[in-house]
């Protein structure tokens, strides 16, 4: 288990049939979002991925910064959600605009 750079301590990931609201990354807010979209579990969220999560979030109608699809890349991954921003902004971006495109029909 790494010290999280964010804060300096330990975190551990928690299983995959704990509740979203066990993640380090999110708080009381992005997890209520989640529960919203029908993103209840480790494991659900793992499963749909940081982007497709966050694309759920926007079509309820909210419109959540960047952070918080940083924060779900490093709650899936078990990483600071600043590590991830660091890291892994433009790949994350790339697959976030993707995911808006309208798909041709």
């Amino acid at each position: 288990m790494e010290t999280c750079p964010g804060c300096g301590v330990a975190h551990a990931q928690p299983s995959g049939d704990a509740g979203i609201e066990q993640l380090h990354n999110l708080g009381p807010t992005s997890t209520a979002w989640m529960k919203q979209a029908g993103i209840n579990t480790v494991a659900e969220l793992s499963a749909l991925g940081a982007v497709a999560a966050f694309v759920r979030v926007e079509a309820l109608g909210i419109k959540p910064s960047l952070n918080l699809l940083y924060a779900l890349e490093g709650a899936i991954t078990g990483k600071h959600w600043l590590e991830v921003k660091r890291h892994s902004k433009t790949a994350l971006l790339i697959t976030l605009d993707a995911a808006r495109e309208p798909v041709a029909t």
